[in-house]
């Protein structure tokens, strides 16, 4: 059985290798711990993971740093691989992606 926390490890070491580090950020890291410890599951680290970024996202618009319309900076989106490594543990699928302001 694959353990949560190995599963974690692994997909921030792919990211790294990517030049997407992930593990840079407290917050997004909290979330995984989160996960890591079974407080919640992939589909809720998945939302609120894309709460944050929506959060820091309208943060940077009321402070001017979003002008309305221009792209965002790359932004890692989460989402639940919906075949688990094992029969335990579903995996997380780690994309890359640039979004747009709505």
């Amino acid at each position: 059985m694959t353990s949560r926390r190995s599963i974690a490890e692994r997909v921030i070491a792919r990211a790294s290798a990517r030049g997407t580090p992930i593990d840079g950020d407290p917050e997004f890291m909290a979330i995984v711990e989160l996960w890591v410890t079974g407080d919640i599951e992939s589909d809720e680290m998945r939302d609120r993971y894309n709460a944050l970024l929506g959060q820091r996202s309208r943060g940077n618009r009321s402070v001017g740093l979003s002008p309305e319309g221009a792209e965002m900076p790359e932004a890692t989106v989460l989402q639940p691989n919906t075949e688990p490594d094992d029969q335990a543990t579903a995996s997380l699928q780690i994309k890359s992606a640039h979004w747009r302001e709505a």
